[in-house]
């Protein structure tokens, strides 16, 4: 048994983080079974692709919480896109606990549905793949019988108390964009604040195209479907769903009112505070030759949860599928505006349909 921590400063005591565990036994497993309180739409998608990529044998998902209190849209839809993968390879199944509301966390882990090792604590599956948004606490388990105790647990939830996803009548709950919200680096902006800064603009402003599948089938908004980042062992990591680099026309970048890198950074790089018309702040970094690059400072997921959150809210993108001229079209835009302010350092942007 191991005690696994998030090892967020100012405490930083942890030897391993609930995350780290995950892929390590992930890439000696041929199967897992979770159940998780909680699910969100992007960890979802890199769930899905971890089976597909790493070709796995069995994933069985238990979703506890929201059966009673409800899903998103998007929500919904991506665990119903991944339970129909699974169950067309034959190899598993999404389930919602019916029976009463089920806040654990665990992942059953197996060889030829022989469980070998587990993670039990507080970590939902939204934790594991983005593990620095919130603290958590967990134990890692290989001791045998605690961990046939675990897997024998995770089975009767399943055959007792669960419906198959395909077979609920899903509660939606108000779906609204929450792609943003609970990030790090993300601040929401009052009403009054975003006013005052969009009293600042000037009449700069660049319309900055977005780049779709079949000229950006990975990379720009389609970083997801990249290979990913394989280590020594072959076992492939799946880019994140809201991971983006976009990629800014050199007839853009070359205007000299087009924030340029060097430009208040000494390191080639050029970092500019954002207001989002929907109201939201965070940093963006301009790098690169010409100045192409266009990324969220620190955290390449915080502009992809703008853009992307705001294309699956609309209804124009699913989880789990490409950015294509078709989603843009559905969304009514196919570019966002960037606009600057009285400071040079503070800009705009804008995706309004």
């Amino acid at each position: 048994m191991q005690l696994l921590l998030s090892n967020i400063p100012p405490v930083r005591i942890a030897k391993l983080k609930a995350s780290t565990c995950f892929e390590n036994l992930m890439q000696s497993a041929s199967g897992i079974r979770i159940a998780s309180g909680y699910i969100s739409t992007d960890a979802l998608a890199e769930l899905k692709k971890i089976i597909e990529v790493n070709q796995k044998s069995y994933l069985e998902l238990i979703i506890g919480m929201h059966g009673f209190d409800g899903f998103t849209r998007s929500q919904y839809q991506a665990a119903k896109y991944l339970d129909e993968y699974l169950r067309d390879k034959n190899i598993g199944g999404v389930k919602v606990v019916s029976t009463f509301r089920f806040h654990g966390k665990i992942y059953s882990f197996l060889n030829h549905k022989t469980p070998f090792a587990s993670i039990v604590g507080s970590s939902n599956l939204n934790s594991i793949f983005d593990s620095e948004n919130m603290y958590e606490v967990d134990f890692y388990l290989e001791e045998p019988n605690l961990v046939n105790e675990v897997d024998s647990f995770v089975t009767q939830l399943s055959e007792k108390a669960c419906t198959q996803l395909s077979e609920i009548d899903p509660k939606f709950i108000e779906d609204v964009n929450r792609s943003m919200e609970g990030q790090e680096g993300i601040d929401r902006v009052t009403k009054i604040d975003l006013a005052t800064i969009e009293s600042t603009s000037t009449d700069v402003s660049f319309k900055i195209p977005i780049k779709t599948a079949p000229d950006a089938p990975r990379s720009n908004l389609n970083v997801f479907f990249g290979e990913g980042r394989r280590n020594k062992k072959g076992y492939i990591k799946p880019r994140h769903w809201y991971e983006v680099e976009l990629i800014v026309p050199r007839e853009i970048t070359s205007h000299p009112n087009y924030p340029q890198t060097k430009y208040p950074s000494k390191d080639n790089e050029n970092i500019i505070t954002v207001y989002t018309d929907d109201g939201w702040k965070f940093k963006c970094k301009i790098s690169g030759d010409y100045s192409k690059n266009f990324r969220s400072a620190d955290d390449l997921k915080i502009l992809g949860r703008w853009i992307k959150g705001r294309l699956e809210y609309n209804g124009s993108l699913r989880v789990g599928e490409p950015v294509t001229d078709d989603t843009l079209k559905h969304y009514g835009r196919d570019n966002f505006e960037l606009i600057s302010t009285k400071d040079p350092a503070i800009w705009l942007l804008n995706f309004k349909i």
